[in-house]
């Protein structure tokens, strides 16, 4: 039996060794957004590390399960060489795997603000999408060599500190079947061991990215999981869980996504353009920060435009948002709605209703054509014609990264609608500001101030105002409803853009050239982007049923909020409140009023006021959780 047992103190110091690195890599997690995590305290950062072993221990054992068991498993042929060298390169590229992930998401962290859930494994092409991740690891590699050269150093010392069998301490006697049975004992007696330890526990279910927030706020979250966790837990996720807050009835009372619009006037055919900016932060913008910004031309536009300031994403990433911009859809799952098993279901779009007035429909977006799954995406929803780098057919001006430069995208954009049919439905998508923020060679003097990512926010509002000046010009651009937004914020700088509600806020901009109505800074009315499609079928006097998670900005009687949903906790940002809740129970509210940055948890002191918004996230939930399960997203489904 001494063997055996020896195989498996050897296990016990190797995991624990592995358990000590990751650890090491949460420490790197927190440095490196060090300004995401400041007001965490030494003994709140201790909590956390101690209270992330939890998720650790539990990633662990999930991903090193044939390890375990190649140690623990009844026989003596473990004490060969060759088996003992088998499982040394086992252990070495799996903790080399693990600790790659932890470290590469503290980067990708910074834009995303969550830890990466299974959709991380998309963009090396594991869901039939362009690989973009394969493309563009040797510029990441460079990009972030700091990244690499950790990584290179920690799976170097798991290499050198591997414990190696000590064949001096063993007793060699024939197996014989007394033998056997003891260590098959033992066998089962460990493996339940590390089946509580997978668990996270005895609790009732194992442990779940949600459990999080038991520790720590809603805010510090991220540091208290492990990327690997996140992406094993929602690795085959196919449904969204059932909700029964409600029966039926108190449920279409308190909230329902079918909405429609009456008017008394006939529809509308003007065109329609949708831009979405890469992430245009309202951090950003001059008009909503006293002339502070660097966005010179989208600020005299917002003059002569209705603009909403308190206005929010509903996703963090691009991939999220054009099915919330374009379909009314909210990101309220871990993986994105166009990666996701959903993706193939029926849905309205702005295209799709469009075509029902035999609108030509077209997106643009000089992206690598694949990437993402845009093109995909535009398919389900109905748009006709997808225009990406490949159509644009010229490397010149190839950004080296990820596709056309904004200011030569946008010029070939304008020409190929002066082409287009009318009336016409379009959405055009920029990317130039976009890490790792490449200014063409011919403005690397122009475009100088501030940070990088301000450096690009200036250059793609210089070639936004480029793509207005040529538009201007042509007969169609008069008839044509203009709505402009953000995919998703970029890197924060102030307290307020690096919390759960100033992380979220982007601009919602319309603007028409011949309705003057369409002007005013509102920044009052909260408005979130999956407002969008509805504010425009309203604006276009649409007269038809349609199902959507947004209210139109033109209807004075809906309710006005916003909902987001992160790391396992929902929000819902209305009237002056911004609620959180982890599918259970709210865990906080805040006055967005008169505590911008979220200090003071109101969550015991405003009960009526919590029980009125969890009802509504709640309901929220229950109806998109269900239609999303039920393929029922359409006014056609019963």
């Amino acid at each position: 039996m001494h063997n055996y047992f020896q195989h498996f103190k050897l296990l016990r110091k190797r995991l624990f060794f592995l358990i000590f690195l990751f650890a090491l890599t949460r420490l790197f997690f927190y440095f490196n957004n060090y300004s995401n995590f400041s007001d965490i305290g030494f003994f709140e950062l201790l909590k956390i590390l101690f209270f992330g072993l939890r998720f650790d221990i539990s990633a662990l054992v999930y991903a090193n399960l044939l390890f375990i068991i190649l140690h623990i498993i009844p026989g003596e042929f473990k004490d060969s060489k060759k088996y003992q060298l088998f499982t040394k390169t086992l252990f070495v590229i799996t903790s080399s795997l693990l600790l790659l992930a932890n470290l590469a998401d503290s980067e990708y962290f910074k834009f995303t603000k969550k830890r990466s859930s299974a959709y991380v494994l998309d963009l090396f092409g594991f869901s039939g999408i362009e690989s973009d991740a394969t493309r563009q690891l040797p510029e990441f590699i460079t990009q972030y060599w700091y990244i690499t050269l950790t990584w290179i150093i920690l799976v170097y010392i798991v290499i050198k500190k591997y414990r190696k069998l000590d064949r001096r301490k063993f007793f060699y006697f024939k197996m014989t079947p007394k033998i056997i049975i003891k260590q098959s004992i033992w066998f089962l007696i460990i493996s339940g061991i590390f089946i509580v330890f997978a668990r996270g526990g005895f609790q009732l279910k194992p442990l779940r990215i949600i459990n999080a927030a038991s520790y720590t706020s809603p805010q510090n979250i991220p540091l208290i999981l492990n990327t690997p966790f996140t992406i094993m837990k929602t690795l085959g996720s196919k449904k969204l869980p059932e909700k029964n807050y409600f029966e039926q009835n108190k449920l279409d009372n308190i909230y329902s996504p079918l909405v429609k619009y009456t008017s008394n006037s006939n529809f509308k055919k003007d065109n329609v353009i949708v831009i979405i900016l890469e992430s245009f932060s309202n951090e950003y913008i001059g008009a909503f920060n006293k002339g502070k910004g660097y966005t010179p031309f989208l600020d005299s536009l917002i003059k002569k435009s209705l603009t909403f300031s308190n206005a929010y994403a509903n996703g963090t990433q691009s991939i999220e948002a054009l099915p919330s911009v374009l379909s009314g859809l909210p990101a309220l799952m871990d993986n994105p709605f166009i990666t996701s098993d959903y993706s193939s279901n029926e849905l309205n779009s702005i295209a799709s209703l469009l075509r029902e007035y035999n609108y030509e429909t077209s997106i643009f977006h000089g992206l690598t054509n694949g990437s993402m799954g845009f093109d995909n995406f535009a398919s389900v929803a109905q748009i006709e014609k997808y225009y990406g780098r490949s159509e644009y057919d010229n490397e010149d001006h190839y950004d080296g990264r990820w596709g056309i430069f904004d200011e030569e995208f946008s010029q070939y954009t304008a020409k190929e609608l002066d082409k287009t049919k009318r009336p016409f439905f379009s959405c055009y998508m920029t990317l130039s500001s976009h890490n790792p923020y490449t200014v063409p060679e011919n403005y690397k003097d122009r475009f100088t101030k501030g940070e990088d990512i301000h450096k690009v926010i200036s250059y793609a509002d210089f070639a936004l105002k480029r793509f207005f000046e040529t538009i201007s010009k042509m007969p169609w651009y008069k008839n044509t409803l203009f709505v402009i937004t953000a995919d998703h914020t970029g890197p924060a700088f102030d307290e307020f853009h690096k919390n759960k509600v100033g992380r979220y806020s982007v601009p919602i901009i319309f603007h028409h050239p011949s309705d003057t109505t369409l002007q005013g800074l509102n920044d009052y009315t909260i408005v979130q982007q999956t407002d969008i499609l509805p504010s425009i079928m309203d604006y276009l006097n649409y007269p038809k049923p349609l199902v959507c998670f947004g209210n139109s900005v033109f209807d004075k009687k809906s309710e006005r909020f916003a909902v987001n949903y992160i790391s396992g906790i929902y929000q819902i940002i209305k009237d002056d409140y911004s609620l959180q809740f982890d599918g259970e129970k709210t865990i906080s509210l805040f006055d967005i009023k008169t505590d911008k940055l979220l200090k003071n948890n109101l969550i015991d002191k405003r009960d009526n006021t919590v029980l009125k918004l969890e009802n509504k996230l709640k309901a929220i939930i229950q109806s998109y959780n269900k239609r999303m399960n039920d393929n029922n997203l359409t006014r056609k489904k019963k």
